[in-house]
């Protein structure tokens, strides 16, 4: 984990979460099903980072951050509170957490998997730990700690040429 360039990252100015559907009949009942579950980043220079598979439990939260309904209240009718319900009528350790997490950078990619992976950045500027992170999680944390996040400008630049790639193939199964 290293330290970056201004010019190497690009900020995100805003972040939506969302689930798409199918319908599933099971004995004679239509029941809705999630699909793909998808964080979109609106970035500052007018482009967009996309994350999808994320967990459904984050989805969910980040909608009730920006003060959505959740797929989980309209869809299932499930009024269950989750770890993140908890942590965040927790005040001490929101706090806590926002005290010490400078920022988020998702900064890289497994090609082997193509999953990516984020960097939260915790400390003072004398001493920086970086954890390694899940980035729907880490936006999650950014998110409620009122943070920055920042994405690297070369993994937009690959997300896109792929998402081209991909229309230009006419296969939008991916992007």
């Amino acid at each position: 984990m290293r330290d970056y360039d201004e010019e190497e990252l690009i900020r995100v100015y805003d972040v939506d979460a969302s689930i798409t559907f199918i319908e599933a009949i099971i004995d004679g009942i239509p029941y809705p099903v999630p699909q793909r579950t998808l964080i979109t980043c609106q970035l500052e220079d007018g482009r967009e980072f996309r994350l999808y598979s994320v967990p459904i439990d984050i989805v969910e939260m980040i909608r009730k951050i920006k003060g959505y309904d959740t797929y989980m209240e309209e869809e299932f009718n499930d009024d269950r509170e989750t770890l993140y319900d908890i942590l965040l009528t927790t005040p001490n350790a929101v706090e806590a957490l926002g005290k010490h997490l400078r920022r988020v950078i998702i900064d890289s990619i497994n090609p082997e998997t193509y999953t990516y992976s984020a960097t939260a950045e915790f400390g003072e500027d004398s001493m920086i730990i970086r954890r390694k992170m899940i980035p729907s999680h880490a936006i999650l944390l950014a998110l409620i700690t009122h943070k920055p996040i920042y994405v690297r400008k070369i993994l937009v630049d690959q997300q896109e040429e792929l998402r081209e790639d991909s229309e230009e193939e006419g296969d939008l199964g991916i992007f």
